[in-house]
């Protein structure tokens, strides 16, 4: 005689499915750059970190310059792998503001970062997690990448390890925008084109 099965295990087995099938939608590496539609054009958004000397500064204080934000992790080794082409990138390129946000205790960070020299600002705190989301990410693996125009609008972001393509055509895409030879959703197909 075969018995019914028990409402509790069946509704147990069966929400234990559904919380391994949406963490692993959630958890699907990205790789490659999401640029926003041209009917969901972001704006860059008001907020505020500390920095490494631990003075709150917003991430508005670069007006009229585009920007590169990188959110990244001491413990992370691609975000590792990113920092000294970060920091060639910032010194070829004065007229983009790079902005590093640490996912990471402040300690941390400021251990690492007296080894680093950063040539870029350095924004620490569990904050970033709500900046990221600010900024379009639908959700936050490190490393992440945002690229901002000058106006402030938001090109989209990158998920995964940054190469120095993606900010070549980021470069590309500013120059084009300033000159007018491409428009905003042109720039971003250009900078959403690399792989």
């Amino acid at each position: 005689m075969s018995r019914a099965p028990n409402p509790i295990v069946a509704t147990v087995v069966l929400s234990v499915i559904a919380i391994a099938v949406y963490a692993g939608i959630r958890l699907m590496p990205a790789g490659n750059t999401v640029s926003q539609s041209a009917l969901d054009v972001r704006t860059l958004p008001e907020f505020s970190m500390p920095d490494l000397n631990g003075t709150d500064t917003s991430i508005q204080s670069w007006p009229g310059q585009a920007l590169v934000v990188n959110f990244w992790a001491t413990w992370c080794a691609p975000c590792l792998r990113e920092i000294p082409m970060l920091k060639a990138y910032q010194q070829q390129h004065p007229e983009v503001q790079i902005v590093g946000i640490a996912l990471d205790t402040g300690e941390a960070v400021q251990a690492f970062a007296e080894d680093i020299e950063f040539n870029y600002p350095i924004l620490v705190g569990s904050g970033g997690f709500e900046a990221a989301a600010a900024l379009g990410a639908e959700y936050v693996a490190l490393p992440l990448t945002v690229f901002v125009a000058a106006d402030a609008r938001v090109y989209g972001t990158h998920m995964g390890e940054l190469h120095a393509e993606h900010l070549e055509e980021f470069t590309a895409a500013n120059a084009g925008l300033a000159s007018g030879t491409l428009d905003f959703s042109a720039a971003q197909a250009l900078i959403a084109a690399v792989e």
